[in-house]
């Protein structure tokens, strides 16, 4: 699990320029499970030992399943956040910029002109109010 999730903060890092805050969400959301995974370690290894002796069993049972249900509905909310959030607008393709690329603009600036089949004229409309 601990591989999944270090995955998953590599992911969400590598992913913030397209994603913006939907994947740095989703990357505090890998985190706090991760430190929900690393408290149940150190839980089970070094917390419980000492709180069960002095606390009792019960009490070191409760306080601690509640710090970890703590870590991990913290980080599913901003996974599941994360997969929601608005992402910024894509881009458009941009042409390579440089010393040897034509500098042309995306679309051409001139108004719509309607194109004429060589040979074809169009006929001449006289003016208004003549030829009455």
């Amino acid at each position: 699990m601990g591989i999944l999730l270090l995955f998953g903060v590599v992911v969400t890092a590598m992913a913030r320029r397209e994603h913006g805050s939907a994947a740095m969400i989703g990357m505090v959301g890998c985190i706090l499970l991760l430190l929900g995974l690393l408290f149940n370690i150190f839980r089970s290894y070094v917390l419980f030992p000492q709180m069960s002796s002095s606390m009792g069993i019960e009490t070191t049972i409760t306080v601690t399943n509640l710090v970890s249900l703590l870590f991990d509905a913290g980080g599913t909310a901003l996974l599941i956040w994360a997969v929601v959030a608005r992402r910024k607008p894509s881009q458009p393709a941009q042409p390579p910029q440089g010393p040897g690329w034509p500098q042309q603009p995306p679309y051409p600036q001139q108004p719509y002109q309607q194109q004429q089949q060589p040979g074809w004229q169009n006929p001449q409309q006289p003016p208004y109010g003549q030829g009455q």
